[in-house]
């Protein structure tokens, strides 16, 4: 006999309400935690970005200036 979904619904087990509680403190606990990490990762990255941003225009200007005067 397999389980079907209808089994899985009715089992006896429910979660006393502390249990909820908890389990819904976590998440918003999870969240915010993400959320922290998250903004400090993007100040680290952002002027990184940035950074390569400027280098990758610095060599197109020197290859450009560099291929203009070997014409």
């Amino acid at each position: 006999m397999t389980l079907d979904d209808r089994h899985i619904k009715n089992s006896s087990f429910t979660p006393s309400p502390a249990q909820t509680a908890l389990k819904k403190v976590a998440k918003v606990v999870v969240v915010i935690l993400g959320a922290i990490v998250g903004l400090m990762i993007w100040a680290v990255v952002k002027p990184i970005f940035r950074g390569v941003g400027w280098i990758i225009s610095i060599i197109t200007a020197v290859m450009i200036i560099f291929w203009l005067l070997t014409l």
